[in-house]
């Protein structure tokens, strides 16, 4: 389990205010199992092109990184 909070510095409301934002834009969707809630990236045309605009970003500001 990862305390998505605490991994990038945010309150938990400000992480919950993100993740709906991102779930109304269908980039995530959560499974609730019990109190836990679990988020992962949608398969979606959207979320593919998205991922893909990411790493060609990544490639030019960070081309060692390849």
């Amino acid at each position: 389990m990862i305390n998505i909070s605490s991994m990038v510095g945010m309150s938990s409301p400000a992480v919950s205010h993100h993740l709906k934002q991102l779930k109304a834009g269908s980039l995530i969707i959560s499974t609730r199992r019990g109190k836990e809630v679990y988020y992962k990236a949608a398969d979606t045309e959207k979320t593919r092109l998205l991922h893909s605009m990411i790493e060609s970003m990544m490639e030019i500001a960070c081309p060692w990184g390849r």
